[in-house]
């Protein structure tokens, strides 16, 4: 797998692929760092800031839908475009945002539009390749290259929040979505033509229906979105534990870039590794167990470099992780791959937004806290693993039955 080579086309659909992806999530991490400083600024309780990500990634799962029969039926250029346009209008309100109810509504509407590239980055690789070797290649790049937005945005961010507040957070990335938009619109090539097009109420359910019933592509859908809580958490809640252990919003942000990178080697890892991707995964499991039962019990609170440690541990995991879920679940999807992009991206987004509401009831006042809910999220990506691999086994003795 690991000479697996990319042509110039193809290289040229994965730029706008990441790019799209770490559009999307910068307008998430830009801000997270500056979560206790908009509290403090709206005079608000921690439980209704940490309410901003529930709703945001609630919001942003839901809203795939919409994008994924966008571009199945007019293509996949229309649909960011639109997308982003939608995400610009809302940044701006939170700019101009002096309440909590504005700044959710600001939310509301920037989760609508980034919704798009959520969408749009993952048809992007499936429509343009095909071949096992390269699409595993290629989501391992995604991952590795979606880091760029949590390792570099929070510290952006977080210095523009200290130095000018966070109102002119908002402004700036606005006008860095309408310039990425100029650009998608003028340089990006269209993957999805008119031909391979689906039109019609009818197409587009049973397109949704279809990738739904397949086993394992709902099953690593929603082992994603169990992934992707470690990371999300990770960003949201751990701004709340440093700022109770006297650590600034910059100190934060250079953990997130610890994070990031680690995720990063992780998904270099899994670019290069022999393994099948199903090995490599129940792999994965055993060492996500291992890191939160040594975590949960080190006393994480009382060292800097311990906290270390348990980010570079769970963020390689999850740099091997993540793009194996993507992999398992899109390896088999060969037609409405638009659908089944937003299917796979609303599930995710979505029951990543459901698990958060998990850390809402819990004050975080340190690491220990989030550890243990970590833990309970691994034990269910355990079970999942099981209950799939027991389906697989029933549905394969169905076959063998039927052709005996």
């Amino acid at each position: 797998m690991s000479g697996a080579k990319f042509t110039s086309n193809e290289l040229r659909v994965l730029f706008f692929a990441f790019f799209s992806v770490v559009i999307g999530l910068m307008a998430v991490d830009f801000f997270n760092p500056s979560l206790p400083l908009i509290q403090k600024d709206l005079s608000v309780s921690q439980g209704t800031i940490k309410n901003l990500i529930v709703l945001y990634m609630v919001v942003l799962g839901l809203a795939q839908f919409f994008y994924g029969s966008l571009s199945d039926a007019k293509g996949r250029k229309i649909a960011l475009t639109t997308g982003l346009g939608v995400a610009a209008v809302g940044l701006f309100l939170g700019y101009t945002a002096h309440s909590i109810v504005v700044l959710d509504i600001s939310r509301v509407l920037t989760a609508l539009g980034t919704a798009a590239c959520t969408v749009i980055s993952r048809a992007l690789i499936v429509d343009t390749l095909q071949e096992p070797g390269k699409l595993r290649k290629a989501f391992s790049y995604f991952s590795m290259a979606s880091q760029l937005s949590p390792s570099l945005a929070p510290l952006v961010g977080s210095f523009i929040g200290i130095r000018f507040g966070w109102h002119l957070q908002f402004l700036l990335f606005s006008v860095a979505i309408v310039a990425g938009l100029i650009m998608i619109a003028f340089l990006m090539p269209e993957t999805h033509p008119e031909s391979a097009r689906s039109h019609g109420r009818t197409g587009k359910v049973q397109a949704y229906t279809s990738v739904l019933k397949n086993v394992n592509f709902t099953s690593y859908s929603i082992a994603s979105a169990l992934i992707f809580a470690f990371t999300i958490a990770f960003y949201a809640t751990t701004p709340f534990a440093f700022h109770a252990l006297g650590i600034s919003p910059v100190g934060n942000s250079l953990f997130y870039i610890l994070y990031s990178v680690s995720i990063i080697c992780g998904s270099f890892f899994n670019s290069w590794i022999r393994w099948s991707p199903k090995s490599t995964y129940s792999a994965g499991l055993a060492v996500y167990l291992v890191v939160f039962a040594v975590s949960a019990f080190s006393g994480l609170d009382s060292s800097l470099v311990k906290i270390g440690l348990f980010s570079v541990a769970l963020g390689f995991t999850c740099g091997v992780m993540a793009p194996l879920t993507l992999t398992l679940s899109m390896t088999t999807v060969e037609t409405a791959r638009g659908a089944a992009s937003a299917v796979q991206g609303a599930i995710k987004m979505f029951f990543t937004g459901v698990l958060l509401v998990v850390f809402d009831n819990v004050y975080i006042a340190g690491f220990t806290s989030i550890v243990l809910i970590f833990v309970g999220f691994a034990l269910a990506l355990l079970v999942l693993f099981a209950l799939t691999a027991a389906a697989n086994r029933k549905g394969t003795d169905r076959k063998e039955t039927v052709s005996a």
